[in-house]
């Protein structure tokens, strides 16, 4: 044992009071599709590296968020390196709970991440997070269906989406338009802003400090999902039980022509002959479909690495980070699974601007990102909303039923030092 720690401190893995032996947990998501465990790989080759173990724990991203937030709330010490994700950083900023990362990280370091990324986890001088998954949403369709129903270009309006849809399924090239990840997740909560945001709609109007998801046009868009499922019949049926991953199956197998809110790696995998029945005839949109045109939006939604302040190994927890946030590992994983670059400098490698020529298109429609409201409360938003939504999308109750649901949940809470009313 002796000798493994001499040889280990001689191969320069000491570094200030971090020890070879040392050993940390780290808890992620799996990202949405990282179907080749890249991570794991990854995160094995730091072990290596360092010296340093990891307990790695990766688990569907609800569960993890319900194991980080109920540690953080009842005084951590469980984790190292915890998922930090962006509908969190006001909550986590008021409560203190994680490290600031501007004393470990360089400028130089920092100047070199997608600053819109970074600057989504941070609070006033602080860094709070570092940027690990560059999750903004595309619209992908599958050309070679619209092609068959005689359809020139993808839809740019939800009245287009239905007309489109109902043309697909007459001319039997698509059983539905698009499978939604619906399941009572997080996901489904993501999916409601998205539509918000594309009638123009939000949950509250921030400068005027009041409620407005029972209002219209915020009414008109939880009307709209529900239409779609059980009126128009253009999503797929098994929505309201549908992971992300399962919505993104059903696209890769041919059932459904769109995927409105795919994550990055959509494109690569679709044209992956191992996953798809779909090679080939999977295109990205230049634009977003909305109830008009000019209220195109779509989602950002990157998530970060913090360090809890309870952590007992913050120099090795900072040691991971950084080994995993670099643009060696950054370049292999848009290698490899097709996710966006953290880092600006990547956006211009050769190799991957051929491998991937839509990023031109991402970049269209990155243009109308949007993050979810940031308020400390927002994780009770979304338990609150994913319940009342699908009672919606099931029938259970109205449209209207379900949006005063959220409504009187919200009424009475903080936004910009006014309660909402």
């Amino acid at each position: 044992m002796v000798g493994t720690l001499v040889a280990v401190l001689s191969a320069g893995a000491l570094s200030g009071s971090v020890l070879a032996a040392d050993r940390i947990t780290v808890i992620m998501p799996r990202h949405e599709m990282d179907l080749v465990g890249i991570w794991e790989k990854q995160t094995r080759e730091f072990e290596q590296a360092t010296g340093i173990q990891v307990e790695f724990i990766q688990m569907s991203w609800d569960e993890v968020a319900d194991k980080v937030l109920t540690d953080m709330a009842t005084g951590g010490g469980t984790y190292d390196v915890i998922e930090f994700d962006n509908g969190w950083v006001a909550k986590f900023a008021e409560a203190g709970w994680v490290e600031p990362l501007e004393r470990y990280a360089s400028k130089a370091y920092l100047d070199e991440l997608v600053p819109g990324l970074l600057k989504t986890f941070t609070q006033g001088e602080h860094v709070l997070g570092i940027p690990w998954n560059n999750d903004t949403r595309f619209f992908f369709y599958n050309k070679a269906m619209l092609d068959k129903a005689g359809l020139a270009a993808p839809p740019r309006t939800w009245d287009e989406v239905v007309a489109q849809g109902r043309k697909l399924q007459q001319a039997k090239v698509a059983e539905y338009a698009s499978a939604e990840y619906w399941n009572q997740e997080w996901a489904l909560g993501n999916s409601v802003a998205f539509y918000l945001y594309s009638f123009g709609a939000n949950y509250f109007d921030r400068q005027q400090g009041t409620v407005t998801i029972n209002r219209r046009p915020a009414l008109d868009a939880l009307e709209f999902m529900t239409k779609m499922l059980r009126d128009y019949r253009i999503v797929h049926p098994s929505s309201v039980t549908l992971s992300q991953e399962a919505a993104a199956d059903l696209f890769y197998r041919g059932s459904t022509a769109f995927f409105f809110q795919g994550p990055p790696v959509t494109y690569s995998y679709a044209n992956d002959p191992s996953r798809s029945r779909v090679v080939g005839q999977v295109e990205v949109a230049r634009y977003l479909p909305a109830k008009e045109a000019s209220q195109q939006a779509t989602l950002t939604l990157p998530e970060a690495f913090a360090i809890p302040k309870t952590s007992r190994h913050k120099d090795a927890a900072w040691r991971y980070i950084q080994f995993m946030i670099s643009k060696e590992r950054d370049r292999e994983r848009a290698m490899t699974i097709g996710s966006l670059p953290l880092f600006k400098e990547l956006y211009n490698d050769p190799v991957l601007l051929k491998k991937y020529p839509y990023w031109s298109q991402f970049g269209a429609q990155s243009a109308v990102a949007r993050a979810l409201p940031q308020v400390t409360w927002y994780d009770e938003l979304v338990q609150t909303t994913i319940v009342a939504v699908q009672k919606a999308l099931l029938g259970q109750v109205s449209p209207k039923a379900a949006a005063d649901e959220i409504a009187a949940f919200m009424k009475g809470k903080p936004v910009n030092g006014k309660l909402l009313r």
